[in-house]
Parts: structure tokens; C-alpha cells; sequence
């Protein structure tokens, strides 16, 4: 069983082509999940009060069609089962019937106190929705080849309003970040997103960014003419990882 909330695209959330930007697509994701959490129980500030902060460490997203302006949609979210002190999630996103987007997630949960790992079945979630694991094209896990060569593009340091209750950067706001680094990206839609989240960026902190291009192959991602690499680091450690396809814009 899929938990379902229904959105209209709004005019903030697309770019100048009236494609969906990586960050609000993804914000559609999880808010949907926010919204299960808060109806079936228990909510995310109920488990961030208790101590337990549910933190993202893998998203693949495939875009099977973009999404426009105005665009009526109905978000799905489910739990897909735990293990240990990861919990795993699943989305998706539809159109007048059809999939626009596909996700498949893993949730680190940590005791945002002290900074330690708590395992999944602390947490009661037998209220929650649940179904099977997504199966995508994109693989759920990815490294990069050893000899791939990083251009540096520069530094971005972290500010208030793109950090969430954790106190580090939305793991969301990573993605448009990365977009914007992509040459004449206006001729360009984005048709998949797979990123490992590896070490926070807590406000203030300096993230510094990197990025190649890559084999549209290495992605996974079949839609994908064209693919680059992103790595971020914060205090010389790798921060985030990410792949991101994409193929050329066309008419609607």
C-alpha cells in the first residue's frame, strides 16, 4: 500500500524550458513522505524530539517525463522494509496515469545528539505504508571509476536558509547547486539523479565543488545522451557524490 498526496506544479518550480528544477522534484518526494510520517505516525518532529533524526544517504531518481507548470500530480511514498540503522524508501510521481519520476532511498538513523547510529526497529513503524522496492535502471549503489579527473569549480558556503532542522544543508538543495554548474544547461533537460550523501555541510561551512564529464553509460540511465560527475567535499572530506543524466531539450 502507497501513501498519496496530490500537488499542482507551481511556476516557481520550473526552469525557463517549464521543466521541473532537480530540487523541487525531489521536494515533491519528500514532502509526501513528511506528510505520511505526520498522518500515520510517528511524525518527523516527533522523532526529532525524541532524539532521532532520519538522515539520507542514497537517492536515485529516474525522470520517465518531465513535469510542467501547472502540471496536476499525485506523489506516492512507502516504506520498503530497514535494515539495521537504515531505513528504505520509496517514490514515485504520476501524470494522467502515467510515471514522471521514480526514486528508490536509504535513510541513515542517527541520534542527532550525540551523533550516533540507532537502529531501524526503535522506531515503530508498523503504521506506515509499506510495498516492494522500486526496481530502476539507475543502480542503487555507484563509485566512481579511479582514474576520473575533477575539474574544480569553486566554493559555495552554506547558508541559513538551506539548512533544515539537522542544522546542515538539505540534502535537496544539493541538487540544483550541482545543476547550475552544467555548461549551456538551458539546452539540456535532466533525465536521472543519483547522489550518495556522505558527510554534512553545517551552516557556514565552505563546500567545496568539483565536477567532469562522464560515459552517459556509467549513470545507468538509458534516456541519458549526456552525463556528468559531481564530488563535494567540506574540511577536505567528501561531502556528496553525483551522477546526473541528462539528454537534449525538446518541444513539449
Amino acid at each position: 500500500m502507497k501513501f498519496e498526496e496530490r500537488y499542482e506544479v507551481t511556476s516557481h518550480a520550473v526552469d525557463r524550458n517549464d521543466h521541473i528544477r532537480p530540487t523541487s522534484l525531489v521536494r515533491y518526494m519528500q514532502e509526501t513522505a513528511d506528510h505520511q510520517m505526520r498522518d500515520e505516525k510517528p511524525s518527523y518532529s516527533e522523532l526529532f524530539y525524541e532524539g532521532k533524526a532520519l538522515i539520507l544517504t542514497r537517492m536515485s531518481v529516474q525522470i520517465d517525463r518531465q513535469l510542467h507548470e501547472y502540471d496536476k500530480i499525485r506523489a506516492h511514498t512507502w516504506c520498503a522494509g530497514s535494515k539495521a540503522a537504515t531505513l528504505l524508501r520509496c517514490y514515485d510521481i504520476i501524470r494522467d496515469g502515467e510515471a514522471a519520476a521514480r526514486a528508490y532511498s536509504e535513510w541513515g538513523i542517527v541520534d542527532h545528539r550525540n551523533g550516533t547510529l540507532r537502529r531501524a526497529d526503535e522506531i515503530d513503524m508498523s503504521n506506515y505504508s509499506t510495498d516492494e522496492p522500486l526496481k530502476l535502471d539507475l543502480p542503487r549503489r555507484f563509485r566512481f571509476p579511479k582514474d576520473l579527473e575533477f575539474r574544480d569549480m569553486g566554493v559555495h558556503r552554506v547558508r541559513y536558509s538551506e539548512c533544515d532542522m539537522n542544522r546542515h544543508m538539505n540534502n535537496a538543495n544539493y541538487l540544483n547547486l550541482l545543476w547550475d554548474l552544467i555548461p549551456d544547461i538551458w539546452d539540456w533537460q535532466v533525465t536521472s539523479l543519483n547522489t550518495r550523501f556522505m558527510k554534512e555541510a553545517k551552516m557556514g561551512a565552505e563546500i567545496r565543488l568539483s565536477m567532469t564529464e562522464i560515459d552517459p553509460a556509467l549513470t545507468g540511465d538509458p534516456a541519458a545522451e549526456k552525463a556528468y560527475a559531481f564530488r563535494t567535499t567540506v574540511d577536505g572530506k567528501t561531502n556528496v557524490e553525483n551522477m546526473m543524466g541528462l539528454a537534449p531539450v525538446t518541444g513539449r
